[in-house]
């Protein structure tokens, strides 16, 4: 392990620069200001990252990246034997200097096995011998918002941050996608819109009910004659059909499971409102710059809050056993379930009376001129 200190940055001015995004759908979205930074400190090089196809929608239209690059691992990366076969994949592309946003021994280890000659990330899960500069992740460097979190990995070697702001921006194809669903389900430009995202995928504990989630539709519904919809994966879909039900006095509809990832980003876009748990879509919300309510209870809003202004944090103070950072709970899940809709109203009429409620034209008209480059997305060793 090399004395920490700023790299010799001279190859990556104009060189090759890997990137190793993370596995999960927020954390990629929290990795942003950290893409702009090094595009800032390195406008001349070509910058890859290197991601797993479920989180590549949300790098497609980045305009900080110049390249994807497939971490295929259900196919030709699957497995150890898949793993080292990455690494020469990679090594073919002789990059000068490897930035691992994500903390795992094994992005070090394929990094290593890249033969990448500059490698960067905090020496966690016992990988510090892997790296060239090694950064120390001490418990309190751990406990900060993830943004800053990777903004500081960056200037521990001498690059300063140039922009704390998400980057998210829909495509104009998959705009139009969702301004034709929203067509088809009857929802007009000037009605208002609601989210819910009520689904959580790391575990059961980060739910909130979906009775209390269809509690508050109806109350937007009746209140606000606001229409709603319900994000998701195929695996929260029945979650979704249990609000749906519940909210039978509520014009809501379900489409977890029903849109792929870059329509879900564009109808969330068009919201005007947002209910959430701690989830990946929680941060698209932010990142869209959607007003949003976040359910907290297990996980620790010191890290994982929403990087946004426009949000309001409903949380439980006080609950001895929170936050546990369990997938499931093993106790009487109080930190939720104390949680009423009431607290959750609450929250969605002080986010209405701070920041308004756009209906879906202007949220389409925010969201104009975007980002209109995609991102070209390499398939390694093909």
């Amino acid at each position: 392990m090399k004395t920490l200190g700023p790299f010799s940055a001279g190859a990556a001015e104009a060189g090759r620069i890997l990137v190793r995004g993370n596995n999960w759908i927020g954390d990629v979205v929290l990795s942003t200001p950290a893409l702009r930074a090094l595009r800032a400190r390195f406008p001349r090089a070509e910058i890859s990252v290197l991601a797993k196809p479920w989180v590549i929608p949300i790098l497609r239209h980045n305009p900080d990246i110049d390249r994807i690059l497939l971490y295929d691992a259900g196919g030709r990366h699957r497995g150890i034997l898949g793993v080292h076969r990455l690494g020469r994949d990679l090594r073919r592309e002789r990059f000068d200097v490897a930035f691992l946003f994500q903390r795992a021994f094994e992005a070090a280890w394929i990094a290593r096995l890249s033969r990448i000659p500059v490698r960067v990330g905090y020496a966690t899960d016992g990988r510090g011998w892997l790296l060239t500069h090694a950064v120390p992740a001490t418990p309190e460097s751990l406990l900060v918002p993830r943004v800053e979190h990777n903004l500081s990995l960056l200037q521990a070697v001498g690059i300063a941050p140039a922009d704390r702001g998400l980057v998210l921006a829909p495509g104009t194809e998959d705009l139009n996608r969702a301004r034709a669903r929203l067509e088809a389900l009857g929802i007009a430009m000037d009605d208002r819109l609601f989210g819910l995202s009520p689904g959580a995928t790391f575990g059961s504990a980060k739910r909130w009910s979906a009775e209390r989630f269809a509690c508050v539709a109806e109350v937007l519904f009746e209140q606000e004659g606001a229409k709603g919809l319900v994000f998701g994966g195929p695996a929260e879909r029945s979650i979704g059909d249990q609000v749906v039900r519940r909210a039978s006095k509520a014009n809501l509809v379900n489409l977890a499971g029903l849109t792929d990832l870059e329509e879900a980003v564009a109808l969330i876009g068009l919201c005007g409102l947002f209910l959430t748990n701690d989830s990946g879509l929680m941060h698209v919300a932010a990142a869209l710059d959607v007003p949003l309510a976040a359910i907290f209870g297990p996980t620790d809003p010191r890290t994982t809050a929403p990087w946004s202004r426009r949000h309001v944090l409903v949380r439980k103070e006080g609950v001895c056993c929170s936050p546990c950072l369990k997938r499931d709970c093993d106790r009487d899940h109080r930190c939720m379930s104390l949680i009423t809709v009431e607290d959750v109203h609450s929250a969605l009429v002080d986010l209405r009376q701070r920041y308004g409620w756009d209906p879906v034209s202007v949220r389409w008209e925010r969201l104009q001129g975007g980002s209109g480059r995609t991102v070209p997305l390499v398939s390694l060793g093909r």
